[in-house]
């Protein structure tokens, strides 16, 4: 299924696409699995490979750059990169340990699916959904992969509450 029209779902399209979102994404008692871990880590590795070549081409195919509506030097791109004045930033893993959630090499604190989901979701500054990972890849911040969800919403795909809904 294709999420794209789905930036903000209300609770009713959310029970339209629940079920997909669902089986896509783990439980939490699955995180420690070996499975899961060998897909983190094998999408890890795909990802900084990936990123040493990318560090070097302005503009991939089917790249779009937008400006970041507060952060002025920033510009974000439909495929998860981010640019500060003109240069593209190296992305490293986040160094609270969680696999996944790709910061800025120079500004640690700035989570790169956030400012994706800030521009190409339209979050607004202050508003609190979850931007979540379609494919619960964290390693994958392209606009086509990202949803934002109320905190019901988010929970209720990975804790299995669909009943509420």
């Amino acid at each position: 299924m294709n999420f794209i029209g789905y930036k903000k779902p209300s609770d009713e399209e959310f029970k339209k696409c629940y079920k997909e979102l669902f089986e896509a994404s783990p439980r939490p008692k699955n995180y420690e699995t070996k499975e899961y871990k060998s897909k983190v880590e094998e999408s890890r590795r795909r990802f900084f490979e990936a990123q040493e070549i990318n560090l070097k081409i302005d503009l991939l195919p089917g790249e779009k750059w937008l400006n970041h509506p507060t952060l002025k030097t920033y510009k974000v791109s439909n495929l998860g990169r981010i640019k500060i004045r003109g240069e593209i930033q190296r992305q490293v893993d986040n160094p609270n340990g969680k696999l996944g959630y790709l910061v800025l090499e120079k500004y640690p604190k700035v989570l790169v699916y956030r400012l994706v989901a800030d521009v190409f979701l339209e979050r607004k500054t202050g508003e609190y959904r979850a931007v979540h990972h379609i494919d619960n890849d964290g390693y994958n911040c392209g606009e086509d992969n990202l949803i934002m969800l109320t905190k019901a919403q988010h929970d209720a795909i990975h804790t299995n509450e669909m009943e509420e809904w």
